[in-house]
């Protein structure tokens, strides 16, 4: 079971390295951890984000937005955040305000899906609540003008995945990686109750939530609720991977064997550690990472340190 573990990275595959950091450095300015010839590593708060050339893995990225994964920035003011990252050339969807909260959307130049986020005071009255408090208090709101106004130190705080079939998905993400579930949300009406529909899982400082598809809404609903159906290309689903560590990756992959993942590839062990991948049944990516000396000696080990240290 992956109670005693945590999502540390994600993995975004990307078509031109170059062009992609020019969006997230300089239009969202976030800040380089570590980089090489094809990836660099940024700092957002309780989760590392990765961007890998999709070539290198060869890994097709679809020529659309991809809806099958919503990555959700953690922000205190959703207009000024906002006006900032659009007078850099980020555009955006129209910004919503409901019981959450207010969000507004954006896409990077190979079409992932990010949200900003600004809690409402009745969200924070809910089980996550207290999560996103003790992720706000490592990561304290600075003061910035407009101008100055970057991403840097604002944390990942929500993934959503988007899901086929919602009690398929308890039986993988609360039965066999036993993950605890924090609450459900209000945002999905495709099952009979909202904690089947949507689903808020504790996975460390980022709260990973699985959201189901839904097709077929009455027009009111969609009125009444930000929310729109979701149809997910089956192709969208390798251009991200979500990475929970790991101290003991052999143990772990018995253990969840036993609970019926499957492992096609076996574990890799290469000089920053070992890997193996796995797949839930909508074809989200996942990999288990134990990672090695060496690598916890590097910048971006030094950052997975910290992360594990806070205990979230």
């Amino acid at each position: 079971m992956l109670t005693d573990h945590r999502i540390v990275y994600l993995f975004l595959y990307v078509r031109d390295l170059a062009a992609s950091r020019e969006f997230f450095e300089n239009a969202l300015g976030l800040r380089v951890i570590e980089e090489d010839d094809g990836s660099v590593k940024y700092d957002t708060g309780e989760v590392i984000l990765a961007l890998n050339r999709a070539a290198d893995y060869g890994i097709t990225l679809p020529n659309e937005h991809d809806h099958s994964t919503d990555i959700v920035f953690l922000v205190e003011n959703v207009d000024e955040a906002r006006a900032a990252l659009e007078a850099r050339g980020v555009q955006f969807t129209e910004t919503h305000r409901y019981e959450i909260g207010a969000i507004t959307d954006f896409y990077d130049p190979d079409g992932h899906w990010f949200t900003l986020y600004e809690t409402s005071d009745e969200s924070l009255t809910w089980p996550s609540g207290d999560r996103i408090e003790a992720v706000r208090a490592l990561h304290p709101n600075r003061k910035k003008t407009l101008e100055s106004f970057k991403l840097d130190g604002k944390p990942l705080i929500y993934l959503f995945l988007f899901v086929r079939d919602a009690n398929e998905a308890v039986r993988v993400y609360a039965e066999a990686l036993g993950l605890r579930d924090i609450e459900g949300g209000p945002c999905s009406r495709a099952s009979n109750a909202d904690e089947e529909g949507v689903v808020k899982y504790d996975t460390g400082g980022i709260i990973l939530t699985t959201h189901s598809l839904e097709t077929v809404r009455e027009e009111d609903e969609i009125i009444d609720h930000p929310c729109p159906p979701r149809t997910v290309n089956p192709k969208e689903m390798g251009g991200k991977a979500v990475v929970f560590h790991t101290s003991d990756i052999e143990t772990a992959v018995k253990d969840l064997s036993e609970r019926g993942l499957t492992f096609p590839r076996g574990v890799t062990r290469s000089d920053i550690g070992a890997t193996v991948e796995f797949a839930d049944p909508s074809g989200h990516v996942f990999y288990l990472y134990e990672p090695s000396a060496k690598a916890k000696r590097s910048p971006a080990g030094e950052h997975l340190r910290r992360i594990l240290a806070n205990g979230l």
